[in-house]
């Protein structure tokens, strides 16, 4: 029975008061106690019929970050409307956007890492408590069998080191909670160093890997699995590596600095060694297990449509760890008003990252670049087949016509957050995970791709430049190129020109722009310009582009430059401790041993 494509099991599941107490809101205190599940239902009769115990785990499952559209994004906006990618029109997006983000703010919408949608899962902290009332009481299940239980206990731990994961890269090392606590338990709290923090989620996903099968069937789908804990230490080890938790000095000056919460104290390459490693690792398995996982190219025909095919569908075989949460996409969900009304919105900067198909860079100051931005005069594409389902391009397919997003079109809004059109201000709508929001997406299967095999990919070929061996053969036989092309060349993209980006500066330059091509709106380009304290990618003028239609049916472009809702105010306020997020001080001050990041208050 699959637990994430039955609505009714959905439903059981956002009716936390039925099935387990609802958590307190972040971070750990009185979150972490074992209390009685409700006045109907005790852990007792849960944990009596599988029906149930399934039941758990599904509400241990609904914790994980969700970044998808049936969410309110970043609050506003998607998290790359705070990076170079984005902007934030409606409302001027959230007190980070406007530089007014403070330790005592909600946390509730920064990035995935504690979305409230309205029964009180969603946060690190509660699906790491429901997780161990899980694994702690699984057991005693009568009508399951040996295998299930071990299955089962498996995912919830993929589940905590998801988490751990997620607080990992926001904020550094976070108190280590290996078991639901009791009332009679001493609650304090120490942080982890970074050093313990990798190697105890490490250790986690090993154990995790150890309990569960390597696939699922199609109808168990969004389980976790053996592939997603060992590829996932690939995420782990790479921010890890990163320079900001991997130098000679911290990124700031403070106790929780001091105290090796936020850096290792040196900087060690061989930790980039362990990325490659755990890549390996996982694609020898996958090679004994079939090639089960691989990039989605099943029309060569439509590289466009194997790309949104790997992120979009359900049991795609690309996506390691995915996100149900919901079972149906709904156009009348609160995140697809704020995107009609401009709350996401692609900047020209990012649009001009794409390249032409021939590999070569765009350039506006190339008159046939210019002429011809997005398609050439018989409608083919032109560009990198990925910008077209990142962001929806003038003249591309739109609500069942071509986008009008030119002067006076359906889709032109004149100013920021004017009406719906808001959308399109910037020249550029959001397109990934949404498409076109009413025709293409309403009522299809919702999945939030959490994690996928290109990430894996391109992981491995940043830690082999760093090592200084991106020429080198690894066990496979590939190289740092060899991995960047096989993310390029399915869809169409030629490979990667080794005298333009040799090893080293060039080539680490390249890998990042490949992950904002590949990864646009699923939260990475945030997370790499902190790790690798990237202040100059935010830092820049942020463009949009106006399009005129001309009487003959052509067009001409002209590339403005500001005129943005939020002029990413808190770049102007910049401060280093902008590179982890603060922990709230409602949870400092209860005083159970929690030390502030460095530079917040």
């Amino acid at each position: 029975m699959n637990l994430f494509n039955k609505s009714k099991y959905i439903a059981i599941v956002a009716c936390a008061s039925t099935m387990m107490v609802s958590c307190d809101d972040f971070l750990l205190g009185n979150a972490l106690l074992e209390k009685p599940i409700s006045d109907e239902m005790t852990i007792d009769s849960v944990y009596a019929h599988k029906k149930y115990a399934e039941q758990a785990l599904a509400q241990v499952y609904h914790s994980l970050p969700d970044f998808g559209t049936r969410n309110n994004f970043l609050g506003w906006s998607v998290a790359e409307s705070i990076t170079d990618l984005g902007d934030s029109f409606k409302s001027g997006g959230t007190p980070y956007h406007k530089g007014s983000f403070t330790a005592a703010a909600s946390h509730d919408s920064f990035y995935s890492l504690d979305y409230k949608d309205g029964d009180g899962s969603g946060s690190a902290t509660y699906g790491i408590r429901q997780a161990h009332l899980f694994i702690e009481n699984v057991g005693r299940v009568p009508d399951m069998t040996d295998e299930e239980k071990r299955h089962r206990k498996g995912e919830a731990k993929m589940i905590i080191a998801f988490h751990y994961i997620q607080m990992f890269r926001a904020m550094g090392g976070m108190p280590w909670i290996d078991h639901a606590y009791k009332p009679s338990e001493s609650m304090k709290f120490t942080r982890m160093t970074v050093d313990e923090a990798v190697t105890n989620i490490s250790t986690l996903l090993d154990e995790a890997a150890e309990l569960l099968p390597w696939s699922v069937a199609a109808e168990d789908d969004g389980r976790m699995t053996a592939a997603a804990a060992m590829s996932l230490k690939t995420r782990l080890y790479l921010f890890a590596a990163s320079p900001l938790f991997n130098a000679d000095e911290p990124f700031l000056d403070g106790e929780a600095a001091q105290k090796r919460y936020v850096w290792y104290g040196n900087y060690d390459q061989n930790r980039w060694k362990k990325v490659s490693d755990a890549g390996v690792a996982f694609l020898q398995e996958n090679e004994r297990n079939g090639d089960f996982y691989r990039l989605v190219e099943t029309d060569r025909n439509n590289p466009r449509q194997d790309y949104m095919d790997g992120y979009f569908n359900r049991y795609n075989k690309e996506v390691l760890v995915a996100g149900h949460r919901y079972v149906k996409h709904s156009k009348h969900c609160f995140a697809y008003a704020q995107i009609r009304y401009g709350g996401s919105a692609p900047t020209l900067n990012y649009v001009d990252m794409f390249g032409m198909k021939d590999g070569s860079d765009f350039d506006w100051n190339n008159s046939e670049h210019r002429a011809h931005p997005f398609f050439d005069a018989k409608g083919n594409l032109v560009r990198d087949p990925r910008l077209y389902e990142n962001v929806t391009v003038n003249e591309d397919k739109f609500d069942l016509r071509k986008a009008e997003i030119y002067i006076g079109g359906r889709e032109y809004a004149k100013t920021a957050g004017a009406a719906a059109p808001g959308r399109f201000y910037a020249g550029f709508g959001v397109r990934k995970l949404c498409l076109d929001i009413a025709r293409e997406v309403d009522g299809k299967f919702y999945q939030c791709p959490l994690f996928r095999l290109s990430e894996v990919y391109l992981s491995m070929a940043e830690a082999m430049n760093e090592l200084g061996k991106a020429n080198v053969k690894d066990a496979l036989g590939n190289d740092a190129y060899d991995y960047i092309n096989m993310v390029r060349n399915r869809v169409d993209m030629p490979n990667l020109d080794k005298s333009k980006y040799p090893e080293g500066v060039a080539l680490r330059e390249a890998i990042l722009k490949e992950r904002a091509l590949e990864f646009g709106y699923e939260e990475i380009r945030i997370y790499d310009i902190n790790r690798w304290k990237h202040k100059d990618y935010l830092d820049v003028p942020l463009k949009r582009l106006v399009t005129t239609k001309q009487k003959n049916g052509t067009f001409t472009y002209e590339v403005k430059v500001g005129g943005m809702k939020n002029q990413r105010n808190w770049v102007t306020r910049w401060s280093d401790k902008y590179y982890l997020v603060p922990l709230p001080l409602a949870e400092i001050n209860k005083k159970y041993g929690l030390i502030q990041n460095p530079g917040w208050e």
